[in-house]
């Protein structure tokens, strides 16, 4: 087969580019005072956003909703908590804040959570303002043990769908997106611990034989058939989003709400520091759209849609069950209600690079999860990227300006 010599020195090719690229990305400052946002691990993030809310002066609520996960090899259930910080203003606009709906990648959205409660953001409100709801780690096992996914393997942004919703998803071909025709792919049979695994040889490969495009939609678009698997939607809603669903009910007149603006915070696609903020259609998406337009030309560069993205959303369309399309269709449903869905992406390495760890970390946590410890931490460091202050920078940066952007639209008159 021709193909097989050019996928070797493309392999070699991307195997020494993808190296080189992470060891760029080590070398950084550390002059700015960035730790008190950041933090090294899951526990020392939720003190850190508890903290911040019980010294808030306008006095915020702190709400805890507690995961039931108990380890096989564990005797003691993990003490893993969804934190909720409220800031209770108007009863007909709402703002919701979202961290760690992909575990691992709550680094980020933790620190901009904690960057708010830390600034001014939250002190120039008035009972005109939307009513505050900051949510720290959705997925609160991911975010501990360095995974994506949940304690069921559970990929949290697929998983948001009604029970018909998942009658549908289930009763349709598994190949429905190709995935099943990557499925050697994506998911190893066994841990790669002891062996090559000529990952780069094989993602020349499939690239070669079905096109980018293909496999990275093929691969995002997940699978609600194979529990084991990447991006696996689930085959029921998860814990999390029914005790999220059940707090939102109960703290707020549901009915009443005229205008909710919903934002997921992701790490992982698009170039590193740079935020892509999606609309995602199937709410209001247009009138979404106007939160960021003719405030700075730049907004222009990041707003997409999975409908019409831009390169680093390409791919996804087929994606359901997310999060804040999720909450607004379950959630905030009344036909009066106005709601916009959005995620804001920022990018982080190439990715291939972020392709690569994910597949290994979940064949470790399926096949060997003795020796996985490393491939967690390489997991992390493609979706975090601590050692990079100007990342990190223009994380607390665009994070707290795509929020005060969307408070100031909630604010004005309807």
């Amino acid at each position: 087969m021709t193909l097989f010599p050019a996928a070797i020195g493309a392999g070699i090719l991307l195997g020494v580019a993808a190296k080189l690229y992470i060891d760029q990305h080590q070398v950084t400052s550390s002059t700015d005072n960035l730790d008190k946002y950041f933090s090294k691990d899951y526990y020392e993030a939720r003190e850190k956003f508890r903290g911040a809310v019980r010294l808030h002066p306008m006095n915020l609520e702190l709400h805890t909703l507690n995961i039931n996960v108990q380890e096989p090899d564990e005797r003691e259930k993990e003490d893993l908590t969804i934190d909720i910080a409220i800031l209770r203003r108007s009863q007909s606009k709402l703002l919701i804040h979202v961290s760690g709906t992909h575990g691992v990648e709550g680094f980020a959205g933790s620190a901009i959570q904690n960057a708010l409660l830390n600034s001014s953001s939250l002190m120039h409100q008035n009972e005109a303002s939307p009513t505050v709801v900051i949510v720290h780690a959705l997925n609160p096992y991911g975010f501990q043990k360095l995974r994506r996914f949940n304690e069921n393997n559970v990929d949290l942004n697929r998983n948001f769908l009604s029970p018909l919703e998942f009658e549908e998803v289930l009763s349709r071909d598994p190949n429905h997106s190709g995935y099943v025709n990557m499925v050697h792919l994506i998911n190893p049979p066994e841990s790669l611990e002891s062996k090559f695994d000529f990952f780069y040889l094989k993602a020349i490969y499939y690239i070669a034989k079905h096109g980018f495009t293909t496999l990275k939609s093929s691969v995002v678009s997940g699978t609600y058939h194979h529990p084991k698997g990447l991006f696996f939607g689930g085959q029921e809603l998860q814990q999390s989003h029914i005790l999220l669903k059940e707090f939102l009910r109960t703290q707020f007149d549901i009915e009443k709400m005229d205008e909710v603006g919903i934002l997921d915070v992701h790490t992982g696609l698009g170039p590193s520091g740079f935020d892509s903020i999606v609309i995602n259609n199937g709410t209001n998406a247009d009138i979404g759209r106007q939160c960021f337009s003719g405030k700075e030309l730049e907004y222009a560069n990041h707003l997409t849609t999975f409908e019409k993205s831009n390169k680093a959303m390409s791919g996804y369309d087929k994606v359901i069950g997310l999060v804040p399309v999720g909450l607004a269709k379950q959630v905030f449903s009344s036909p009066t209600t106005k709601s916009y869905s959005i995620t804001q992406e920022f990018g982080t390495v190439p990715s291939v690079i972020v392709f690569k760890a994910m597949r290994a970390e979940n064949a470790m946590y399926q096949y060997d999860r003795s020796n996985r410890s490393r491939h967690a931490k390489d997991l992390r460091d493609v979706f975090y990227l601590e050692d990079d202050t100007k990342w990190k920078s223009q994380v607390i940066d665009r994070g707290q300006m795509v929020f005060n952007q969307l408070w100031e639209h909630l604010s004005s008159p309807s």
